[in-house]
């Protein structure tokens, strides 16, 4: 698989292997443990990755370019294909990967966003540790930052931090829990004890994670997640997407690096940062905010410092751009259908507005036809093996989205696709979309305004939010009644959500 660019091979050779740790080294274990939740039984998720490889197989891919990637399963042992790109080719799968057992059910199970932040080393993959004698040690930060970079502070508490587009550095250290989007430029964020971060975006082809002096380097071992939980925001710290970071000496998960492979990260993307390292920037000049609550940055150097409390670190509206986003194919159930998609978003004030329109469509989105779609249409091609009489339930059974809006077949998901990380997919749904038909009965628009959480910007700024098209009924008497599964997926990617 694709990895560092600017890393060595003797970077690389550097990570020492410390094969497969068995039981705890902690006491820690009341919140421990991959298997709570909505993790399956090894041997029945197999099962269904072997049955919906198998429908995939079965399946024909689009002819227009570009593809979004082949397979769910692209670069796996199960996947045939081997046709798939990216950086994170080895991991690119989805939780939908059960989805012919769970006939695509929308909602998110129960139990989720209840964080597990220490684990034992017996539910994560092979770990791996470092070689302190090859890590680097820095004394100074003053290269560090950018030109226009922030340094930003969340303290303790839940909190959202959201970078900027040149090199940040990022205090991960104040005990509580933070969701990062690091943005573009060469970011590092410091780890400390006892803190856990989940970071949306970062790239070890050029993002760091540096130790505070408050941890033991020799402790730390980094893992590939196992559990194949979904749940869009709320899933797994230790999902299989996740390559996680861990004080072996607590068990307490440091950092979870979302959609990013383990064997992507070499010794170059880590270092031990000095005490006396933060002081090195005492002389910069910041644009300076300190309190609780909602900080915004600017397009100039800041520095952000949260309190105790929730904080939201936010780069401001006017620090990221969004290009028209365009669908022209499906994953992770690829499609024949000649359908496409054009949306405009915006992003201000944590307020999110969508609209868009499709055309050429073989089916009408599902739910846009009081009273006949409720079952799946005999000329309606379902790709993932599930029940048709079943399959429905498995939408209906979220009536509306957490504000309240009603169910329609087209729905924000969590999950990037389409970019230099690879393909993923999570049918939880985040938010519905409004779809309207035209005449035609092939074309139509598409509405949404929603106000999005802290962690919810962070996640649309990552580029980890998809708009996928669900069709059903044959409208124009063509003998196609579309692809309920999804006919059209729209991402918002990293090559959309571009940062300033």
């Amino acid at each position: 698989m694709e990895g560092f660019d600017n890393q060595s091979a003797d970077d690389k050779q550097n990570l020492t292997q410390i094969g497969n740790i068995g039981g705890s080294t902690s006491d820690v274990d009341s919140s421990i443990g991959a298997s709570k939740g909505s993790l399956v039984q090894e041997t029945d998720f197999v099962s269904a990755l072997d049955q919906a490889t198998s429908d995939l197989e079965q399946s024909k891919e689009k002819s227009e370019p570009p593809k979004m990637g082949t397979c769910q399963f692209a670069g796996t042992s199960m996947c045939q294909c081997n046709k798939t790109e990216g950086r994170n080719a080895s991991l690119e799968g989805t939780s939908e990967t059960d989805s012919s057992n769970d006939d695509h059910n929308h909602a998110k199970p129960e139990g989720a966003g209840n964080f597990d932040f220490h684990i034992d080393l017996a539910a994560v993959g092979p770990t791996r540790g470092l070689d302190p004698k090859q890590v680097r040690v820095e004394r100074s930060l003053k290269e560090d930052i950018g030109r226009k970079g922030d340094l930003l502070d969340p303290g303790g508490g839940r909190n959202t931090v959201i970078g900027s587009g040149d090199s940040d550095i990022i205090l991960g250290t104040g005990g509580g829990f933070n969701t990062i989007t690091t943005g573009t430029g060469k970011d590092v964020v410091i780890l400390g004890k006892e803190t856990t971060n989940r970071i949306f975006d970062f790239d070890p082809s050029r993002d760091r994670l540096g130790f505070s002096s408050d941890v033991d380097i020799n402790n730390i071992v980094i893992a590939q997640g196992k559990n194949p939980g979904k749940g869009a925001l709320d899933q797994p710290l230790d999902s299989i997407t996740s390559t996680l970071i861990i004080d072996k000496s607590t068990n307490h998960i440091l950092a979870s690096l979302s959609f990013v492979d383990a064997s992507a990260l070499s010794t170059g993307n880590f270092r031990t940062i000095d005490a006396g390292a933060l002081g090195t920037l005492d002389k910069t000049k910041f644009n300076t905010q300190e309190g609780s609550g909602q900080l915004n940055g600017t397009r100039n150097r800041d520095k952000l410092v949260g309190g105790s409390g929730d904080d939201f670190l936010y780069v401001g509206n006017d620090g990221f751009k969004i290009k028209q986003a365009k669908g022209i194919d499906e994953f992770p159930f690829p499609t024949d259908s000649p359908g496409s998609t054009k949306v405009d978003a915006t992003l201000k004030d944590g307020v999110l507005k969508i609209n868009g329109t499709w055309k050429d469509f073989d089916g009408l989105p599902l739910f846009s036809q009081d009273g006949v779609d409720e079952k799946i249409d005999p000329t309606a091609t379902i790709l993932n093996g599930a029940d048709p009489d079943k399959f429905t339930q498995g939408f209906i059974s979220v009536p509306e989205d957490v504000e309240g809006n009603p169910i329609t077949g087209a729905h924000l998901h969590f999950s990037p696709s389409g970019d230099k990380r690879g393909n993923f997919a999570d049918a939880t749904v985040v938010r519905f979309v409004e779809t309207e038909v035209n005449a035609d009965f092939k074309s139509g628009t598409l509405r949404g305004e929603f106000e999005l959480s802290p962690e919810e910007q962070a996640a649309f700024l990552a580029g980890n939010i998809y708009l996928n098209i669900h069709t059903n009924i044959d409208g124009d008497k063509d003998g196609k009644g579309g692809f309920p599964t999804g006919e059209n997926r729209i991402n918002f990617n990293q090559n959309v959500v571009k940062f300033r």
